[in-house]
């Protein structure tokens, strides 16, 4: 996992910058952490055939309930998607040399998702959500390793905004009240899957890249 001091810097702020709006909104706020295996699809990836890029997911969380069963889940946080490809190459001599080459997208991330739990199983409250998602670019690089091509920077051959749409399940524990009754809030056990809408390069002509990856989690709202 490749996180730069830049990045997380930037995922401070924003969560600096984030909290006090949310806490003086109505419904719930809260937190997730998890991992991104982003591996992007389109023409350029079938033709790639990358494999998973393991990459950060954090968020802070707002939700607001709409019914009984159903409640719009909005986030706001950093996102890492990309692909990792391994190819081995062989000098004159006959030595084999493994290249291994990285692509970094880096996104803040803003699902608006709906989610709907339809009753309990004893504690366990299992929970589905759909809905579109939001990339704003952050960042954007290739790398290799030996160095054949290098570092480069691909953020100015890329779109700014990656739209997209964001769809998973997974299961909430409900955590015992305080001793004056009020409630503690709810763990979540999480997995979702986000997918663009379109090629995340804004190249004429080029092979479309779309970002998509898998998202697994936990969570806390209070």
């Amino acid at each position: 996992m490749h996180v730069s001091p830049r990045s997380t810097a930037s995922a401070i702020l924003l969560a600096c910058l984030a909290v006090p709006a949310l806490a003086k909104m109505p419904g719930h706020v809260g937190a997730r952490a998890g991992v991104n295996l982003s591996a992007f699809g389109g023409e350029f990836g079938d033709a790639v055939e990358p494999d998973n890029r393991v990459a950060p997911n954090l968020a802070l969380v707002y939700e607001y309930p709409l019914s009984t069963q159903l409640a719009f889940h909005g986030e706001v946080g950093w996102s890492g998607k990309g692909g990792t490809t391994k190819s081995v190459s062989t000098d004159e001599a006959g030595n084999a040399t493994t290249v291994k080459s990285e692509w970094r997208f880096d996104y803040v991330e803003v699902p608006l998702l709906l989610r709907g739990r339809f009753g309990s199983v004893g504690k366990a409250t299992p929970f589905f959500e759909l809905g579109p998602s939001v990339g704003i670019l952050v960042s954007g690089k290739f790398e290799d390793d030996p160095h054949v091509i290098g570092e480069l920077d691909l953020k100015h051959d890329m779109k700014s905004f990656d739209v997209g749409w964001g769809a998973g399940a997974g299961v909430e524990f409900a955590l015992p009240a305080a001793s004056g009754g009020s409630p503690r809030g709810r763990i979540g056990v999480e997995a979702r899957y986000t997918r663009g809408f379109s090629d995340l390069f804004d190249v004429e002509g080029n092979a479309a890249a779309i970002n998509q990856a898998w998202t697994f989690a936990l969570s806390y709202v209070r």
